[in-house]
């Protein structure tokens, strides 16, 4: 019997914004190798594959599981292409095209809060309408401010500010690009910013992510520390129900949330590309394996 083949799909080279030296560039593609002894665990062909490999033959596998691919942002436009493809082919692509179509742009979070997700409120628009943005800003009260793309990764293009400097700010950027501004929540620097994974429907593991000194990027290339968390039953619950109020089936989910005035909100939704942090889970690895077995057994 033919083993089950798997791509494990991964970025071709690290985004453009990360312009610094990385000594050991093959540690951040750890989550990949923890999944792929996994699914090697349970018999099945896993190995990576770069999503814009144009030599790949995706007919070739039975699924085609999204990790690393963080260079999508260089180019989202063929990102979304090579998603169609997987599709077209037959080859299972998770999480489901639908819900990477919906991802790729921050503009999901206008749809969380239609769903009645709690998200940290935001103020989109391009650097043409920096009046409006100033105008909404004021009227909402918010004193510090952080600026975001409306793609990106990592923490790439992300600016804190005030008020006062936000128009400087938004002149320096192409005057095309959508961007999002949001208040800056204090949160972050105490208690951090806490990662819900989901694995197949089910709460996986908490992590708490905390900003180096002097900085406001949760994210570890900037310095940021991650390590596990033990989550309350009632915040467990909140994030649960978020979850539950998305229209995908999802086999993964990394919510990023942060505390505002007492209840959790959304930062981010990840279902793209997240690091999952499996050396800091044991086991995590092996139940993403086991619920991608279990979507092309029901398949």
């Amino acid at each position: 019997m033919t083993p089950m083949r798997v791509a494990v799909l991964r970025c071709e080279r690290l985004p453009r914004f990360v312009t610094w030296e990385i000594s050991d560039v093959e540690s951040l593609f750890g989550d990949d190798r923890r999944l792929i002894e996994a699914f090697a665990e349970r018999g099945v062909d896993a190995e990576p594959v770069a999503w814009s490999d144009p030599a790949a033959d995706w007919r070739a596998y039975d699924a085609a599981v999204l990790r690393s691919t963080w260079d999508y942002v260089d180019r989202p436009a063929r990102f979304l292409e090579t998603a169609a493809a997987i599709e077209r082919s037959g080859c299972m692509l998770l999480n489901p095209p639908d819900a990477v179509r919906w991802n790729a742009d921050k503009r999901y979070l206008d749809d969380l809060d239609r769903l009645g997700v709690p998200i940290v409120p935001l103020v989109r628009g391009t650097p043409a309408d920096a009046t409006r943005i100033r105008a909404a800003i004021t009227d909402s009260g918010w004193r510090e401010l952080v600026l975001k793309p409306a793609v990106g990764v990592g923490g790439s293009g992300v600016v804190r500010t005030d008020l006062a400097s936000l128009e400087d700010v938004l002149q320096a950027i192409p005057s095309g690009t959508e961007v999002m501004v949001q208040p800056f929540v204090d949160a972050i620097l105490d208690e951090g910013e806490l990662s819900f994974i989901f694995v197949g429907g089910a709460l996986s593991h908490v992590l708490r992510k905390r900003p180096a000194k002097g900085d406001f990027r949760a994210h570890g290339i900037y310095g940021g520390t991650v390590v596990a968390a033990a989550a309350s039953a009632g915040d467990a619950a909140e994030v649960e129900a978020m979850l539950a109020r998305l229209p995908f089936d999802l086999l993964y989910a990394r919510f990023d949330v942060v505390r505002v005035d007492g209840r959790l909100a959304v930062l981010e939704l990840e279902l793209i590309e997240p690091m999952l942090y499996f050396d800091l889970a044991p086991g995590s690895a092996g139940r993403l394996a086991d619920a991608t077995l279990a979507r092309l057994a029901g398949a």
